[in-house]
């Protein structure tokens, strides 16, 4: 065997192993269906009173099991680094808007899947992303409605 053909193939093991260890590894598994790290609620009052006790604003993400756009917003712009950072500053809620949240949904009039809709600690609407978001631009229309909030 030639010494190149044996450096291709330690190479070729060492960076399958690298990214075994690194691609996406430490993300959860999210409800909708792709990774993110973010630390979801399941209950929308529970939520709107922990922000009540810690100041923040409440975003509550509605998603359906069916939508592609649901998991492209898990798979990509929830498992940004630079956003879950970010998500630290508010209370997360994941609603099934067909099952679990379907009263929420119906209360916020929600009809098109993802809609992100943040929330003050009372409950009252100050901001919705209709659809999904690349990172960078979640990032700007997040930071802009929490601002308000």
């Amino acid at each position: 065997m030639s010494r190149g053909l044996i450096w291709s193939g330690v190479l070729l093991t060492a960076m399958v192993g690298l990214c075994a260890a690194g691609c996406g590894g430490g993300s959860q598994v999210a409800a909708g269906g792709g990774a993110s790290a973010v630390a979801w609620e399941r209950d929308l009052p529970s939520a709107l009173a922990r922000a009540g006790n810690e100041k923040k604003v409440v975003m509550v993400d509605f998603y359906t099991d069916w939508c592609k756009w649901c998991r492209r917003l898990d798979e990509t712009t929830f498992a940004d680094g630079s956003v879950q950072k970010a998500l630290q500053g508010v209370v997360t809620v994941r609603l099934n808007a067909e099952k679990d949240g379907r009263d929420a949904a119906a209360r916020f009039n929600v009809d098109g899947f993802p809609t992100i809709i943040f929330l003050d600690p009372s409950g009252s609407e100050i901001g919705r992303i209709p659809g999904y978001m690349e990172p960078g631009p979640f990032l700007q229309e997040l930071t802009t409605i929490v601002q308000k909030g």
